[in-house]
């Protein structure tokens, strides 16, 4: 028998596990708030160093010597001129202003690039279509029965060219863990699937690879259940199908190997 105390204890109750457990739960709380803030405190940055420079010239201009630095005037600056091209937007003069401003910065190679770049993607996020960068479908990619999930980006038809083009979806499929990359595909309506999920969770699903799985709307929180763990562990060849030895006919199942009582081979009394 084992002497006292030397039975080893159960995997995952050792301090070691706990401690590990406590570790993962607080950096997961820590890691998005931590992340949230460096993002924020450097688009502040960025936004008040656009006019920072004008600002402090002006007001040393005007006192007649030099200022120590205001944060929050530059980032002030910067939404009041943001707020300004929004309202030229809605007048025509200003509209024929900014289509000028446009055709100055298109008529220069290196900076057409980036501008064009940087608007359609603006344009992109900030679209107000019903059906852009609202819905979360599965597509079979990159073969038969295989799915990956993505986000539906806009229709065509384009039955003029191919009459396999008639009613498409031109989706997005995120890579893990960064869904700002992936692959544009364009794929027949009718072998969309439709998932009743919001864009957020298909975001987090992507983001966690999967750790994260969404309730799916319209489903009763009270019914649903999420595939456990246990259930995910594959079955040995053979055995999918195949009744133990015993079962259904009133016999004791056998599992083989040693139990709680039994003695360890090989090991002296």
């Amino acid at each position: 028998m084992w002497p006292s105390g030397a039975l080893p204890s159960p995997p995952g109750t050792g301090w070691r596990h706990r401690l590990r457990r406590v570790f993962l739960t607080g950096l997961l709380i820590l890691a998005p708030v931590a992340l949230t803030i460096f993002v924020l405190v450097q688009l502040f940055q960025v936004m008040d160093g656009i006019f920072a420079p004008l600002v402090d010239r002006v007001l040393a201009t005007a006192l007649g010597r030099e200022v120590v630095r205001i944060p929050g005037l530059g980032l002030l600056l910067t939404l009041c001129v943001v707020l300004l091209l929004g309202w030229l937007s809605t007048h025509v003069g200003g509209r024929r202003l900014l289509r000028w401003m446009e055709e100055v910065i298109q008529s220069i190679p290196v900076a057409k690039s980036i501008y064009n770049a940087t608007k359609g993607i603006l344009e992109a996020v900030s679209r107000d279509q019903a059906d852009a960068f609202k819905r979360v479908i599965l597509i079979e990619y990159p073969k038969k029965d295989i799915f990956a999930l993505a986000f539906v980006t806009a229709g065509a038809r384009w039955g003029h060219v191919d009459e396999r083009l008639g009613d498409l979806l031109l989706v997005f499929v995120p890579t893990t863990p960064n869904p700002t990359s992936g692959f544009l595909l364009l794929v027949p309506r009718g072998e969309a699937i439709e998932l009743p999920i919001s864009v957020e969770e298909g975001v987090r699903m992507v983001i966690s690879g999967g750790i994260l799985l969404p309730r799916p709307q319209g489903i009763d929180p009270g019914t649903y259940r999420p595939v456990p763990d246990a259930e995910l562990v594959a079955t040995p060849s053979g055995t999918n199908d195949e009744a133990a030895p015993g079962a259904g006919r009133g016999e004791p199942e056998v599992h083989p190997g040693p139990t709680a009582h039994s003695e360890p081979q090989g090991v002296p009394r």
